[in-house]
């Protein structure tokens, strides 16, 4: 607000004998919070001829109460009275500015501000018309409204004093609204109220409420007016309208304004420098608006999802592959599900693939969740352990295979061991055999060498044992012939 001052010249060094005295204060020097006072404004003109208007403006911790607030005065003098309400601790300054006065030769001069202290009240203050004084009560702090209502529009969520955010939605026919509400405390005083005129979008308008102590609470109603020939679309079964003309919804940091043609008609869209996104505003049915990404070659929206932790920025995108024992999973972050990947065994870290909007770097970071920081994600670092880890498992597979052929080995020797210990065996059993077997083969070379000198004998019960022995001995040569056979067999 646009001060004048006043001390122009000093009086002793005036030109002129005629001038206009221009002084403010009758004000107390101080006040209490939340107490009423008032400033008397005073102006004299040293000549009655001319006329002089000019305006009263206050700055600091006060509340205007009542009185005019302009100056007009076709005689020598006036007096303005205004009214205020002390608010918090702390001082208030008041003042008048955009002097005119019709006559040049009328010169004026006055005091700059005039200054009022505020100080700590433990008590309310209310006017006594009766005495003129003040009475003392309890000063009220409930600055809570009892309910809010525009003609024609409903509301969402359903008013509660506690709840401070509410939307709406209405046709794009409706150009102006009757915003009203209701405070439970009488005491208290709402400003925001009343007609209020609509823009195509999102219409941001807030309700103030002041309690008697001068607390302030703020309630905002986030009004969607549709466009007269709305773009309408459809994502995931709920219905969407597009946002044709620039709103008051802030783009993300780093977007620029531009323009995008979508059924044939142009719409405010928002690009970045980083990356090859196109941005336009959609709003549900319920007037809840949010950033989406246009692909103009397939008409698809996808909702616009960034995540903030520190000075990293970061939009997600879809990997054209994965590190090597990574798995997909989802991880929460400020409330947007993400997709991020984990690795066995680790438990507070996940990596996520996305876009950094401070630099346009592009690849993955790791997401500590415990310090909800981001971190690069060195991958020329985990390729080299990716490759060793392969060459690790290609000799631990080597060494693998010849441990098990060694073993082969090893149980083929033992096989081998034990068959030559047995053959041995069978060979010496077989070469007892065989001595046994000459020995008896000598003795019946004697036996037959005495029966050749014998004479012939009559057959008889012994000379059928005799046969009978020649039998076994056939029986033991073919046996013997038989292990021979086996024994040689087997060392082959």
């Amino acid at each position: 607000m646009k001060k004048l001052k006043y001390l122009l010249l000093a009086f002793l060094l005036l030109p002129i004998t005629a001038y206009a005295n221009v002084y403010h204060c009758s004000a107390p020097g101080s006040v209490e919070s939340g107490q009423s006072f008032s400033v008397t404004f005073y102006g004299n003109l040293s000549s009655g001829n001319a006329t002089w208007s000019g305006k009263i403006g206050s700055e600091g911790n006060v509340r205007y109460a009542g009185g005019e607030l302009g100056i007009w005065s076709d005689g020598a003098s006036f007096s303005r009275t205004i009214n205020y309400v002390a608010g918090n601790p702390g001082s208030a300054s008041f003042y008048v500015y955009d002097i005119d006065v019709s006559d040049e030769e009328q010169e004026y001069y006055g005091s700059d501000t005039c200054t009022v202290t505020i100080t700590e009240a433990s008590q309310s203050y209310s006017n006594n018309n009766s005495g003129g004084g003040y009475t003392y009560t309890e000063r009220s702090s409930n600055n809570n409204l009892k309910s809010i209502t525009i003609e024609g529009v409903t509301i969402s969520p359903e008013f509660n004093k506690d709840t401070l955010e509410y939307k709406a939605v209405v046709p794009g026919t409706i150009e102006k609204i009757n915003l009203q509400a209701e405070t439970e405390d009488d005491k208290a005083w709402i400003e925001g109220l009343g007609e209020k005129d609509l823009v195509e979008g999102v219409n941001k308008l807030e309700i103030k409420v002041h309690a008697e102590n001068d607390d302030e609470k703020v309630y905002i109603v986030e009004i969607t007016r549709k466009e007269k020939n709305p773009i309408e679309v459809i994502i995931n079964k709920k219905k969407y309208t597009v946002f044709k003309k620039e709103s008051n919804v802030e783009p993300p940091k780093g977007f620029v304004k531009t323009t995008v043609v979508i059924d044939k008609q142009d719409v405010v869209a928002y690009s970045n420098e980083y990356i090859d996104y196109i941005l336009v505003l959609l709003v549900d049915e319920e007037g809840n608006s949010d950033f989406y990404i246009y692909n103009a070659k397939n008409s698809t929206y996808v909702k616009y999802t960034e995540v903030k932790s520190k000075d990293t920025r970061l939009v997600f995108i879809k990997p054209s592959s994965v590190p090597l024992n990574y798995k997909k999973t989802k991880l929460k972050i400020d409330k947007e599900e993400v997709d991020a990947y984990y690795i066995k065994g680790v438990k507070d870290f996940r990596l996520v693939y996305g876009i950094n909007l401070n630099n346009g770097e592009e690849g993955f970071y790791q997401y500590d969740m415990e310090e909800k920081t981001f971190q690069r994600y060195n991958s020329k670092l985990v390729s080299s352990v990716e490759e060793f880890s392969k060459k690790l498992e290609v000799i631990i597979v080597c060494a693998a295979a010849v441990i098990i052929v060694l073993f082969i080995i090893i149980i083929s020797l033992a096989s081998s061991k034990s068959k030559i210990k047995k053959a041995i065996k069978n060979r010496k059993e077989n070469e007892t055999i065989e001595k046994v077997v000459k020995k008896e083969e000598k003795k019946e070379e004697k036996k037959e060498e005495v029966k050749e000198k014998e004479p012939p004998k009559v057959e008889t019960e012994e000379s059928k044992k005799e046969l009978t022995r020649k039998e076994i001995k056939e029986i033991q040569k073919a046996e013997k012939k038989k292990l021979k056979e086996e024994a040689e067999d087997f060392l082959k």
